[in-house]
């Protein structure tokens, strides 16, 4: 098996880019070139070959008749249990929050809302809602805080934005054109955003001062509105993280 938990527990964070895009592609990877992979994973192709490496293979062909050989078993079982819940991404992220790079970021951001006075939300659709909880969530902990559900650029031209305050935008995609021209604006004004993003790839997470990324595989709606079933889950599990680790360093 390629993808064990003692391996994984080894993964850095382009480790685990990497395997967000095979998670997303399985697919298609055995057609792909080592460089095409590490051009639509956006790492390097010596990053890719130290990722075999680390799955036990001598190098990326090895690595893709492997992979094609698990993808194909995988898909047996699936089509054997196709009316039963996948939950494996969530277990995962759950196996991959244990990691010291994952712990060491949030405690890195944890340290910049601690020295703040107030933390602000932002979220759009489900993710609005996430920002409404998050709120909730860090004033139960006795931090003031605030979730918007409404794009900056809907609030008038003069709104004074709060000094010694934080945003932190929430996004599973991370490509929304308001949440993400809402950040550009804040950011316009000097103010520090954290983003709790799906991928370190997406636009939200390149434009915000830091970033936390939690990997797991999208679901959408097999309909013609393509609606957004991917787990808010990692999202709560990381806001209530922090809110814990906030309140000890205050």
């Amino acid at each position: 098996m390629l993808f064990t938990k003692e391996i994984m527990d080894q993964f850095g964070e382009l480790d685990y880019q990497i395997y967000h895009y095979l998670l997303k592609h399985r697919n298609q990877i055995s057609y792909m070139t080592i460089r095409e992979l590490a051009t639509e994973s956006h790492v390097s192709p010596t990053t890719i070959t130290r990722f075999c490496h680390k799955l036990g293979c001598n190098g990326f062909s090895e690595f893709k008749i492997r992979f094609k050989m698990e993808n194909e078993q995988a898909h047996i079982k699936e089509s054997s249990q196709k009316n039963d819940a996948d939950f494996s991404s969530i277990f995962d992220f759950f196996k991959r929050i244990e990691t010291t790079a994952f712990k060491d970021n949030l405690n890195r951001i944890a340290d910049v809302i601690a020295s703040k006075k107030q933390v602000l939300f932002l979220g759009l659709g489900n993710s609005g809602i996430i920002a409404d909880y998050a709120s909730r969530c860090f004033c139960n902990m006795g931090i003031f805080s605030t979730g918007m559900s409404i794009p900056m650029l809907m609030f008038p031209a003069q709104l004074k934005f709060p000094q010694n305050s934080v945003f932190i935008a929430l996004s599973i995609g991370g490509e929304s054109k308001e949440l993400i021209q809402s950040v550009e604006l804040l950011q316009r004004h000097n103010m520090i955003v954290i983003s709790i993003t799906n991928s370190k790839g997406c636009t939200l997470a390149k434009i915000s001062d830091y970033n936390i990324a939690y990997y797991i595989q999208r679901e959408l709606a097999d309909d013609i509105h393509k609606v957004d079933l991917s787990s808010q889950l990692p999202a709560v599990f990381i806001v209530e993280a922090l809110a814990k680790l906030v309140v000890q360093k205050k």
